[in-house]
Order: structure tokens, then sequence, then C-alpha cells
């Protein structure tokens, strides 16, 4: 099942899910990573605080994967309509702009034109701590 997460204030109640799910303890986590209950609690609770690399080791325990999809942004399907000329819908905004908007037919219909470019490595180094 996939959980969409948008903002990082969502990352302690999910974690704490799939921990659950696991049947595991913070006590049975910290364990697992080498660090003290109180340490892990803290983590759980706050993390937007960790590195990316103890964020995986803990969704690696939890037997959790990342995916990444493009989500699908009001100037992207105004884009898509334009180009397919069809199944739009006219939206009045807030500031009386009016805008279209491709209907989610027209957007399963148009294939993404988004090509992931290969960027410069960037060289992570592991600092040496306890976990």
């Amino acid at each position: 099942m996939n959980y969409p997460i948008k903002t990082l204030s969502q990352m302690p109640l999910i974690l704490k899910g799939f921990r659950k799910e696991r049947g595991l303890t913070q006590a049975a986590m910290a364990e697992k990573l080498g660090i003290t209950q109180q340490s892990y609690a803290y983590f759980e609770a706050n993390p937007a605080t960790t590195t990316l690399d103890r964020l995986f080791m803990v969704l690696r325990i939890l037997g959790v994967e990342i995916s990444l999809n493009q989500a699908v942004s009001v100037t992207s399907m105004s884009r898509i309509s334009s180009a397919m000329g069809k199944n739009v819908t006219v939206v009045k905004t807030s500031n009386k702009k009016i805008r279209k908007i491709a209907s989610a037919e027209t957007i399963k219909k148009k294939k993404s034109s988004a090509v992931i470019k290969p960027g410069r490595i960037i060289s992570i180094r592991q600092k040496k701590e306890n976990w």
C-alpha cells in the first residue's frame, strides 16, 4: 500500500505505524540500531532532524521502501489541456483569474514528457557516530 507524504510533519506517525505493524517496540528498534531507546524515541518524534542515511537505515529495518512520484500541478495540468485541446474545465480562482484545468481522463491519456537527466555525482561521507 502507498502512503503519500507531503510534509515532514507526517513522518512521525508513519514511522510509528510501520514500527507497530512489524510488532516492534522503540526499545527493540533501538537495539537493532545500537542506540538507546531514548535516542530512538527522539528520532521517531523528530525525523526531520536526522540524516538521510539514518532515516534509510530505519526504513530498511521496518521493511519500507521510498518511491518518488511526480505530482501533477495546476500549471502542468493547464499545459496538458492546451496540448490535448479537449476535456478542459474552466475554474475561477479566488483572485478572479480564470484557469483551464484538464480532466483526470485527459491527464491519464497524456504521457509524461519529463525526463530525469543525470546530474553530477555528490559524494556523501559517513561520519563515525554511534549509529
